[in-house]
């Protein structure tokens, strides 16, 4: 089991947008080369990034020549840039709605080699690039980020910029799950000029090494993450795993795990919710070395409002079978059983509870548990069929986005299918393409509206080779996200029935072994 763990402070105080983001980055995900469905998602990005700049060029066509500062109050930079990493990315602030038009004339005047605008003071290039590549990345212009960082780090004589747009390359790098390039990035770090980014610069290679699965050089760097950094915790876990990997599991459970859940996390999430997560994967390590009281140990204190409670659940039922405590087992399960009854862990628990019973002698129980799960797991292959023919014959916009919801409320609202399938890898990242796309679509209307079309006509011919207006690129775009949405889905449907199908065959075989039990124990004089 492997990590994406957060890449920015674990402090109480959490910068505003940092906690569903870092959140996100706290569940188990394989570390595996792109699959075919993150290759598709890549060139989707890639598309609505070219429409992105042609707006951006817009912007700047308007702006060019204009008195108007070049850059809006919140995006001008304090005294030193790069002095804190306490601020939010060098302490500049950047609104989630930037103002194009003024971007797009620090684009204009940095393209025109020109000074900013009379009535405001000059700003060094190398700030205004990094400004840039910092709104690049929020806008998620990534390819327009990659560009600006590499001029910039290249062409700078200031080790503290050279130092953070290096940083933010290997930030890049490592979200893509580029892990060499982004290794190749922390190395040609300033060490002088970059130390106010270093440990975090560490704890991104360190794990860029455990996904290459150089599991050696993972630990030597993230064991030089010391304890008073705030990526010290998430470093532990990482070289946990990397000791796994290695084979020393003594170096993992008790130098890193333990370690780890001795934690108090205080008021702090995120971190709560990583130790948390350092319980089940320490539970199931203690398991498979058969150290069940253990196991229950570090299981039972998952508190319910966790996200791993249900697998620390089955964790803990699975301890007690270990331990030969068949009774507890049950009553551990068929209470994971009653409060999660669609979640993965649930339906396989139904086949334990059943064993359970076998081993207990209880072969009528054991009988009547297969039978229950037989018709959960046939209800739950029904769903699943019915639900697959929805999503071949529904308008997934209608089903998927709440009734009401408006582009220009900041994005669509999001409709979770958790109630009808487990959400896996790719499905959250698909959804924030698709939200993304619909705030570019209010804004491309709002220049419609303005009487913008014919310029609109003229940027796709000159900035690219695509054809059709921006509106018409809109549209195929959106067309290949409804496929790709439709494609992800699917193939989680195929998984699951297919899981389903291995499950109702090994409760029809607990079934036909216990009816014979059933009779040879009745028919024993």
């Amino acid at each position: 089991m492997n990590t994406r763990s957060p890449l920015r402070s674990v402090r109480a105080a959490i910068p505003e947008g940092l906690f569903a983001f870092a959140c996100g980055l706290l569940f188990f995900v394989s570390t595996a080369a792109a699959t075919p469905f993150e290759k598709q998602l890549s060139r989707v990005e890639d598309k609505l990034s070219v429409i992105k700049m042609d707006v951006l060029r817009l912007y700047q066509s308007r702006a060019a020549g204009s008195d108007r500062p070049p850059l809006p109050s919140s995006l001008r930079a304090p005294e030193s840039p790069v002095s804190s990493r306490n601020d939010q990315k060098s302490g500049v602030s950047i609104p989630e709605e930037a103002d194009l038009r003024e971007i797009a004339a620090m684009v204009n005047r940095l393209e025109q080699g020109a000074a900013p605008s009379r009535g405001t003071a000059p700003l060094p290039t190398d700030e205004m690039r990094l400004l840039l590549a910092q709104y690049f990345i929020q806008a998620d212009l990534i390819p327009q980020a990659e560009q600006t960082l590499k001029k910039l780090a290249i062409q700078t004589r200031r080790e503290p910029i050279a130092a953070e747009a290096w940083f933010r390359l290997e930030e890049i790098y490592y979200r893509k799950g580029d892990y060499q390039q982004a290794l190749g990035s922390f190395y040609k770090i300033p060490v002088k000029g970059g130390l106010p980014l270093r440990q975090e610069a560490t704890y991104l290679a360190g794990n860029s090494y455990l996904y290459l699965k150089e599991h050696l050089k993972a630990v030597e760097l993230l064991n030089k993450i010391g304890e008073g950094s705030d990526f010290y915790p998430f470093a532990l876990y990482s070289s946990g795993l990397s000791y796994l990997n290695l084979g020393d599991a003594w170096s993992s459970t008790q130098q890193q795990f333990q370690k780890l859940i001795a934690f108090d996390p205080g008021e702090n999430p995120i971190l709560q919710e990583l130790i948390n997560k350092t319980r089940v994967t320490l539970g199931f390590v203690f398991i498979d070395q058969k150290r069940y009281p253990e196991a229950l140990a570090v299981l039972e204190p998952v508190p319910t409002q966790s996200r791993y409670r249900p697998q620390a659940r089955f964790g803990i039922g699975q301890a007690h079978i270990g331990s030969e405590d068949c009774v507890k087992a049950i009553v551990v399960l068929k209470d994971l059983i009653q409060q999660y009854p669609t979640r993965s862990y649930a339906l396989e628990a139904r086949l334990h509870v059943a064993n359970c019973y076998a081993k207990l002698s209880a072969y009528r129980r054991a009988v009547d548990s297969y039978q229950d799960a037989l018709k959960a797991y046939s209800d739950r292959l029904e769903d699943l069929k019915k639900l697959s023919q929805k999503i071949q014959t529904t308008h997934l916009e209608s089903w998927l986005f709440r009734p009401g919801s408006q582009p220009s409320e900041g994005g669509p609202r999001l409709v979770s299918l958790e109630q009808d399938l487990e959400i896996e890898r790719g499905y959250p990242e698909l959804m924030k393409v698709y939200a993304d796309w619909f705030r570019l679509n209010d804004q491309i209307a709002k220049l419609t509206r303005q009487g913008l079309d014919k310029t609109i006509q003229k940027s796709d011919a000159e900035a690219t080779q695509d054809s059709g207006s921006l509106p018409i690129r809109m549209q195929g775009v959106r067309r290949d996200l409804i496929e790709l949405l439709r494609s992800a889905v699917t193939d989680q449907l195929l998984s699951q029935m297919e899981q389903m199908d291995e499950w109702v065959l090994r409760a029809n075989i607990g079934i036909a072994k216990n009816l014979a039990r059933t009779q040879s124990h009745e028919t024993v004089p």
